[in-house]
């Protein structure tokens, strides 16, 4: 194979590896008449980072974690410094809700959480978010374009 050949099939994945990494994807969920502006963790890196390290999340922000089959994922709360409700998704529906997950305090083994039933999205929010929008089991979840 030529070289040339070879760093035009190269350049354009490495150009939107690094513009993705410093651009994350961005997505909106709209739960009832509530939309969320959703950071999307698709690789295997941000899915395991999640909101670890962050001090804070915006009142209507939120993570979504796609994946391509149901399963039971386990979250946990590694490196976080808030409380977080998950919403665990279904399709376009929500399958189950896990209310104010608390952070570890010093060297506490972060919570290990997941979904009564198999889900195919995870959405974290702020803790206290999911009661304040009165968001409910069975609610249909609505994917937007930014």
């Amino acid at each position: 194979m030529k070289p040339w050949l070879l760093v035009l099939i190269i350049l354009p994945f490495l150009t939107l590896l690094l513009y993705y990494r410093s651009h994350p994807l961005v997505s909106k969920v709209k739960i009832r008449d509530t939309v969320i502006v959703t950071e999307v963790a698709v690789t295997e890196a941000q899915k395991q980072k999640g909101l670890g390290g962050r001090k804070i999340l915006g009142n209507s922000s939120g993570m979504l974690f796609p994946y391509d089959h149901k399963e039971h994922y386990n979250f946990w709360m590694r490196g976080m410094l808030f409380p977080l409700d998950f919403i665990w998704i279904d399709g376009n529906r929500i399958a189950d809700i896990t209310l104010n997950v608390p952070p570890p305090v010093g060297d506490q083994q972060p919570a290990m959480i997941k979904p009564k039933v198999p889900v195919d999205k995870v959405l974290e929010v702020n803790a206290g978010f999911v009661r304040e929008h009165q968001i409910t089991i069975g609610d249909m979840v609505q994917f937007m374009d930014k």
